[in-house]
């Protein structure tokens, strides 16, 4: 079977909420009996459509590991013997001798045609080749049909392809699939030693000296880079199945249809034990190549700057992986991105968790009210949720879980979260007053830019430190403190009008995206896949000591761990 690989995005499938990028095939047919490996699950994938016209009078479907799926256990434990079906079958009009309706992309089909014929540049979702080979010695008139997945203008030879298979040695035997009669199909040997070339898009007959998984000598485990409902990473884990080195090359195809791949980045291999990773964007016909051992692995993650991505519009591409080695093998993949939809939470709106680290603190004496270095860094959690309007709040707790409707779910207390909200957990935060759970942001402050917060420990506050009413140095000795206040006391400070027992503590927290507060240099809050950002971060507190404000600065790290969109 030709196959011309110009990708292309399409019209919704069945399988999936959106649209998946295609290649295109080209089958094509002789006389008689013909032995196709279908890379791709075409689009009008039943086979009364697919063959719609086509002077076939039988199609057979190979499951290769019908063999290992079809074992059955009695209620002894003993196995009972049966012989596994490892053919389905589709016979054109006759509903009841037909087994299976439809086509699957990855899998070798027999088909017997009663003339030539073609069907040109059909679409399919490509998939990755699956090989389940069984011992064939002792086991007369069984063989393993298996398909051959190389370029459309590749030929190669039987030896280059299957030699580090897991069939034998080079004395083993390879078959060509053909004959007229209706039967059953011939098997014309091809001795693997004397290099017969092999055609991509065809099957062929091979025996095998013992059972076991072999697609080729590139192993996909996954079969698609898959971007999901917001997600921002997608991965595809490749595997060297030969005996010797190989080296593979990627190389990301864009669509035919003229859209535009998504946003799309790599990640680059770590350079030492204590580099961190980077990323490298992925460019349309670009290749990049990894070269494995045998049996070696390698994950290829991929990353998407979904800020980028336009409601409505739908993304994606081919991902091609080559062997540049004897075997010529060529694995394509689809690579789909879900679309931004209406209900989607759209980038900040969510919770916020992460770290404050203060680094600097002003001395407390009569002259010092700059900031300087501290003997340590004093690292505390934070929150913080940003609703859809924009709404920026700082919490000391929240309860988060996911409803029946499977929406993300906020709630400013534990005992709020209703029953319709299934494990909900509480998260919570040492850094606030636990009678004032909820702050918001200061009038003008923005996520992202600048951001101020400011709550004040009331004087009667569970958690203020001074509220200790029978401490010997306070002079009322008892709860009611009845003594009276001195002259010239600011009562406001106090629970009340009396002799200074209590105070209470006034905090301002601010965020800024901005180094050192400086609004033209921006600190990494463009959005990346890993929603995480970063600042500078001031706390401002007064009522501690009688001097003045004590002010502590240093960084702040939040990452977006929570879509929900309101704070309930």
């Amino acid at each position: 079977m030709k196959k011309a690989y110009r990708s292309a995005l399409l019209i919704l499938l069945p399988v999936a909420a959106f649209a998946l990028p295609c290649v295109e095939e080209t089958m094509t047919l002789t006389k008689g009996w013909n032995a196709i490996y279908l890379e791709s699950t075409p689009t009008n994938a039943a086979c009364a459509d697919f063959f719609a016209g086509a002077p076939v009078a039988r199609v057979a479907a190979y499951y290769s590991d019908a063999y290992s799926s079809t074992r059955q256990i009695a209620d002894d434990g003993t196995e009972i013997a049966q012989k596994p079906i490892s053919y389905h079958v589709w016979v054109p009009g006759d509903e009841t001798a037909s087994t299976m309706d439809t086509l699957v992309g990855g899998r070798v089909y027999l088909i017997y045609a009663t003339n030539t014929w073609t069907k040109e540049n059909f679409l399919g979702v490509p998939s990755a080749p699956r090989q389940t080979w069984r011992a064939t010695s002792g086991d007369t008139g069984f063989m393993n049909i298996v398909g051959v997945s190389v370029d459309a203008t590749v030929t190669v030879g039987a030896k280059a392809y299957f030699g580090e298979g897991p069939f034998g040695t080079s004395s083993s035997v390879a078959y060509q699939i053909g004959g007229t009669k209706t039967a059953a199909p011939t098997f014309l040997p091809m001795t693997i030693g004397s290099g017969p070339r092999l055609h991509g898009g065809m099957a062929y007959a091979l025996t095998a000296t013992k059972d076991g998984d072999w697609p080729g000598v590139i192993g996909v485990l996954g079969d698609a880079v898959a971007f999901g409902a917001d997600a921002n990473y997608a991965s595809i884990t490749v595997r060297n199945y030969g005996t010797t080195n190989h080296t593979f090359r990627f190389t990301m195809e864009s669509s035919a249809s003229g859209e535009t791949p998504p946003p799309i980045s790599r990640r680059l291999p770590r350079v030492d034990a204590i580099s961190e990773p980077g990323y490298t964007n992925v460019e349309v016909d670009v290749a990049w190549e990894v070269s494995l051992a045998k049996d070696e692995v390698v994950e290829q993650i991929f990353k998407l700057d979904r800020s980028q991505l336009v409601a409505g519009t739908e993304y994606g591409a081919i991902l091609v992986i080559e062997d540049l080695g004897a075997s010529k093998m060529c694995v394509r993949l689809p690579i789909y991105v879900a679309p931004v939809s209406a209900s989607a939470v759209a980038y900040p709106t969510g919770l916020w968790v992460g770290e404050i680290a203060l680094t600097k603190v002003t001395m407390i004496d009569d002259t010092n009210s700059i900031p300087v270095t501290a003997g340590g860094t004093l690292k505390m959690s934070v929150m913080m949720h940003v609703d859809t309007n924009g709404t920026c709040r700082l919490l000391q707790r929240v309860a988060v879980g996911i409803d029946t409707n499977g929406t993300a779910r906020l709630f400013k207390e534990f005992s709020s979260v209703p029953a319709e909200v299934e494990n909900p957990r509480r998260l919570s935060t040492v850094m606030m007053s636990v009678d004032t759970p909820v702050v918001a942001a200061a009038d003008g402050s923005a996520f992202g830019d600048d951001t101020a917060f400011t709550w004040t420990v009331a004087p009667t506050a569970r958690d203020n430190p001074f509220r200790h009413a029978w401490h010997p140095d306070h002079d009322g000795k008892k709860a009611d403190y009845s003594g009276p206040a001195p002259s010239g006391d600011d009562f406001g400070n106090y629970a009340q009008p009396v002799k200074p027992e209590l105070w209470s503590i006034t905090n301002r927290l601010d965020f800024s995206w901005h180094e050192d507060g400086i609004g033209a240099k921006p600190v990494n809050f463009p959005y990346n896949a890993d929603e995480t950002t970063s600042g500078v971060v001031t706390w401002e507190v007064t009522g501690l000591v009688s001097k003045g404000p004590i002010k502590s600065v240093g960084t702040f790290t939040l990452k977006r761990v929570f879509k929900a969109k309101e704070l309930e």
